[in-house]
């Protein structure tokens, strides 16, 4: 076999090698490639950063496992840059297996920044009926959520105390899967006049910009690119600039390979066609 020919044959177990270590690497050690802001970012960050200490927003956890890697930077990102800033949060999720992706998220961010459940923020939990929620949501949260995720009532929690309607929230921030995003803004937004701003996977957020354009979501966050420019506006490098950076790397080791094999296969024709010619 030739050089040329080995290049177009290397071993698949190289390459998966080769990926492997381009994605464990900058995920163990960010490699800081730069991060070129959105104007969709900029005005998710714009909303979020006109927060004051004491103000109200709902977080909902509308997604489940198989978008974890897109969507939880988002959500943690909300979490590091409100909490710090005494900004409360209502929770909930409209699916499922969301619920112990936002109990996990609220916990740990509660433990560092010394949040105390009931006061500084409330998880509603999990909710089957989406679309009578939020319009439920409208009239009365704890009459929609007699409860919290605990069983606790929730007439005796602090947090709700304060919150009757979309009234008394500042604004939503959907981080979603789906298409629910589409729904808060439709109902709760265009109903009740209550902002809302999502986060949503990459192929998702194609759907969202409609509602960008026409201002009914001010701003939004797609895919875990716009997770790690969110990320840069409140410099808290987390697992979006990580992913983004093991992102790179991955898809710019594929061209090499691709590269690799084409020239391989371009030289080793040539190479046939001579002997063929001296032949």
């Amino acid at each position: 076999m030739t050089f040329f020919e080995r290049m177009m044959s290397i071993d698949r177990r190289i390459i998966f090698l080769f990926v492997a270590l381009a994605v464990a690497i900058p995920l163990l050690r960010p490699l800081g490639f730069p991060v070129q802001v959105s104007e969709e970012v900029r005005s998710f960050h714009k909303e979020m950063a006109a927060l004051e200490e004491g103000d109200i927003i709902m977080l909902t956890f509308d997604y489940e496992g198989d978008v974890m890697a897109e969507l939880d930077p988002m959500a943690i990102a909300v979490l590091k840059d409100v909490f710090p800033r005494g900004v409360k949060v209502v929770a909930l999720t409209t699916y499922a297996g969301g619920t112990g992706i936002a109990e996990n998220h609220l916990r740990e961010a509660a433990e560092v920044y010394g949040k105390t459940y009931g006061v500084d923020y409330v998880f509603l939990g999990y909710n089957p009926d989406w679309s009578g929620t939020i319009l439920r949501l409208g009239e009365s949260f704890k009459k929609t959520y007699p409860t919290d995720q605990y069983g606790k009532n929730t007439n005796d929690i602090p947090i709700m105390q304060e919150v009757e309607t979309y009234d008394d929230i500042e604004l939503i921030c959907s981080i979603a899967g789906s298409a629910l995003s589409e729904y808060w803004a439709i109902w709760a937004g265009g109903r009740y006049g209550v902002k809302v701003i999502s986060g949503n996977t990459a192929i998702q957020a194609v759907l969202i910009y409609p509602y960008y354009q026409a201002g009914q979501i001010p701003g939004f966050l797609g895919g875990l690119k716009g997770a790690a420019e969110y990320e840069k506006l409140i410099d808290e490098p987390g697992m979006g600039i990580r992913g983004m950076d093991a992102q790179s790397i991955a898809h710019a080791l594929m061209l090499v390979f691709i590269l690799v094999g084409n020239i391989g296969y371009f030289f080793s024709r040539r190479a046939k066609r001579e002997e063929l010619r001296k032949g």
